[in-house]
């Protein structure tokens, strides 16, 4: 009889602990990320672009925007960044096609200071992709919910081990 009331409340704090860890970002790396999400912002028969933003932004996604949408343009139209976003080290990933030859180019700008960013690096290009990482915070608050949850279970599966005895 015992381990039976034993079993039942080492399944429920398991069930307990893994709902706390599915309510953290730890499971996922975008939060609030839709499948195939592409949005279009541009005036008719406006010339567009395609471009991307993922990461740590309200809304991720293509977006087809007017050819003279910048960083700030399209940061504002993804519903800016979410709170756990690092905006001093956004990253643009170009690809270039010159010569047949195809080159990737990497631009890192630092949103929190937009005076020291030279405004040509803001104009994005066709096929830009712009991903916008997490604080370093957010790990550090995720890895202490973990490691709690799991002191919590095994506690509770001490506790049971040593009322069996």
């Amino acid at each position: 009889m015992k381990i039976t009331a034993t079993c039942l409340l080492f399944i429920a704090l398991a069930g307990a602990a893994d709902a706390q860890i599915g309510n953290s970002n730890f499971s996922t790396t975008v939060p609030n990320a839709q499948a195939g999400a592409y949005y279009y912002v541009a005036r008719p028969n406006e010339m567009t672009m395609q471009v991307n933003i993922w990461g740590f932004v309200q809304h991720p996604g293509r977006y087809e925007v007017a050819t003279a949408t910048d960083l700030v343009q399209l940061l504002s139209y993804a519903g800016g960044p979410t709170p756990d976003a690092d905006i001093e080290d956004v990253k643009i990933t170009r690809i270039i096609r010159k010569d047949g030859h195809v080159f990737v180019k990497e631009l890192r700008l630092d949103m929190e200071r937009l005076d020291r960013v030279d405004e040509g690096k803001l104009m994005l290009q066709p096929g830009d992709t712009i991903f916008i990482d997490h604080t370093s915070w957010v790990t550090v608050r995720d890895i202490v919910g973990v490691v709690t949850t799991a002191a919590i279970v095994t506690a509770a599966v001490a506790q049971v081990l040593n009322y069996t005895k």
